[in-house]
């Protein structure tokens, strides 16, 4: 089954590819704008391939070049979320690519014996959907019922500072909460902390300024924004779908989600965004590609 889901996608890929709209999605919608692309855990070989590819169509630019203005050319700006162990491994690829990307870290969760909670294999057992559409105290005692505590030791997933030190001179360390809980789930109090620590707390840990944010599973609304906005950061990622240029909301900058394992046609065909767009449409997102809130 799993198999015959992979070449469904890849036709799919051919077909987005094949019949022209791949390419009217970057005359149309990308033209000279930024897209800021989203990865999480992909592998080095993976992400060589779709750095190399990309460098044919566009200028990849670090991610605080999203409002700066138009070289009349398309451009990109490569994000990864969470802050993964397998990210340190990437480091030969960036340099590589003379690409400088951003990585938005859980901050009480890099740096320490910690497992990111989904990782968990008490996440598996209570379902990983159903633990997302609970309150953040119902998913945190259903999670400590299979074993799995918040803030306690456990296997290590996350980035240790030594890799984040050795990573630094090439690679932007922002914010992604404390814990990477459903922001809009949470209560206010619970918002606030995980938003607004987790700037401190990257700021203390690698001493450098903390400036931008990505909300953790494109879960937001109004509170989380002006929550941001307090807190002082500058810019802040979605989960919606878009290109960013000098008139986008710097706090709602929209992005495209690219498959950690794509094949190169698939992530051509990702970069169109119409496959997402499609999900997101299909399950409440609208019109507009907003990522489909709880």
């Amino acid at each position: 089954m799993k198999r015959f889901k992979g070449l469904v996608k890849e036709l799919l890929a051919a077909l987005v590819v094949g019949s022209g709209l791949a390419w009217l999605t970057r005359v149309a919608l990308w033209r000279d704008r930024v897209a800021v692309l989203l990865y999480h855990d992909p592998d080095p070989a993976t992400l060589d391939r779709h750095l190399t590819y990309l460098k044919t169509l566009c200028e990849l630019v670090p991610l605080t070049d999203v409002s700066a203005p138009s070289r009349g050319r398309r451009r990109a700006a490569i994000t990864l979320d969470d802050g993964h162990a397998g990210n340190a491994a990437l480091l030969p690829v960036f340099i590589k690519h003379n690409v400088r990307p951003t990585i938005f870290l859980c901050s009480r969760i890099v740096g320490r014996n910690r497992s990111h909670w989904w990782l968990h294999p008490g996440s598996l057992r209570a379902g990983h959907e159903q633990l997302k559409q609970m309150t953040n105290q119902q998913r945190l005692a259903a999670l400590a019922a299979q074993g799995y505590q918040q803030d306690g030791d456990d296997r290590a997933t996350g980035l240790s500072l030594e890799q984040m030190q050795a990573m630094r001179a090439h690679v932007d360390f922002q914010a992604h909460t404390r814990f990477h809980p459903i922001l809009t789930k949470c209560s206010d109090a619970e918002s606030a902390t995980e938003i607004i620590e987790s700037r401190h707390e990257i700021e203390a840990m690698l001493q450098q300024p903390c400036e931008h944010f990505a909300y953790p599973n494109g879960n937001y609304g109004e509170r989380e924004v002006e929550l941001v906005r307090r807190a002082g950061f500058t810019s802040a990622r979605t989960c919606d779908i878009g290109w960013c240029d000098q008139r986008s909301d710097p706090l709602r900058l929209p992005t495209i989600i690219i498959d950690d394992r794509a094949s190169t046609l698939r992530f051509a065909a990702q970069l169109s965004g119409v496959a997402l767009f499609l999900r997101y449409l299909k399950a409440g997102g609208g019109w507009r590609g907003r990522f489909p809130q709880f």
